[in-house]
């Protein structure tokens, strides 16, 4: 659907902060399942049973947006046809990137719609950003009366970081970057979503990567420490292999490393990362 500037200027004027917030979110993260915006946008009080009203606000939501030419969802949906809207995967159409940039000069993107492989990755990094803004919404307290706070969140490439070796450029590129706070304490956090489709060796060169920079100083300069790497895993399986793998490098190295599954990220989150399974 082409949208005319003047008509994406009269669409703006209508928009609610929620919107603006949802679209702004599918340019950030590339694609999302309904599921995901519903628990972001529409379940403030992050109850693990969410209301069908707000299911049903959700969609009234991402409807009107799609008939305004701002939003679209891939022909297919997760989970099978049972799954319905909620199995959705969304994404900002060319319309929807113009609207956010009324008034700015930046180059428009073409949407392209992604590999299976691309997608299946994308979908778990949106995922672990909905976790992370959701735990950390969440007005629970730990055992000492300290609730825990997001203070930073960042997604590629603004969560790149680069060094230089032997006189080359290396780029570090971790999926997610975030700090977390509970009451004087902060967690620094490098995120990498593994979904068990990269060898092992790939991913030891990745950590290599993260001691090399860790050798450089330039994070600790900036923050006073060096963030904990984060893998999140599918399963018990993949986790023992990579464990097993990081802590047989044969390079000197610190322990910066925790390997998760999926259910154990608000744990760690809320305790911060235990020192004895570092690796």
């Amino acid at each position: 659907m082409r949208v005319s500037r003047l008509k994406l200027a009269e669409i703006e004027l209508q928009l609610t902060e929620k919107d603006r917030n949802i679209l702004t979110a599918l340019r950030t993260l590339s694609f999302m399942r309904t599921d995901q915006i519903k628990r972001l946008f529409f379940n403030p009080k992050n109850q693990q049973e969410v209301p069908r009203a707000y299911a049903t606000a959700t969609t009234r939501a991402l409807n009107r947006l799609m008939n305004k030419g701002l939003i679209q969802h891939l022909p297919r949906v997760v989970g099978g046809i049972r799954k319905g809207s909620q199995g959705r995967i969304w994404y900002l159409t060319e319309a929807g990137q113009r609207l956010l940039n009324l008034g700015k000069t930046e180059a428009r993107q073409k949407v392209n719609l992604p590999s299976s492989m691309f997608l299946r990755h994308t979908l778990a990094v949106a995922e672990c950003y909905t976790q992370f803004v959701t735990i950390c919404r969440c007005k629970t307290e730990d055992d000492e009366g300290q609730s825990l706070e997001l203070v930073d969140i960042a997604l590629e490439p603004d969560c790149w970081r680069e060094y230089e070796k032997n006189g080359r450029r290396i780029s570090l590129r971790p999926d997610m970057s975030a700090v977390t706070a509970s009451g004087e304490y902060k967690d620094f956090w490098f995120v990498e979503m593994d979904l068990a489709t990269e060898v092992v060796q790939d991913i030891l060169r990745k950590c290599k990567r993260y001691c090399e920079y860790y050798e450089t100083g330039i994070e600790q300069n900036k923050t006073g420490v060096f963030p904990v790497v984060l893998f999140i895993v599918p399963d018990e399986n993949r986790k023992e292999r990579l464990e097993e793998a990081i802590s047989d490098m044969k390079v000197s190295r610190p322990r910066l490393f925790l390997i998760i599954v999926p259910d154990e990220l608000e744990g760690v989150l809320r305790s911060g990362a235990p020192t004895e399974r570092l690796c």
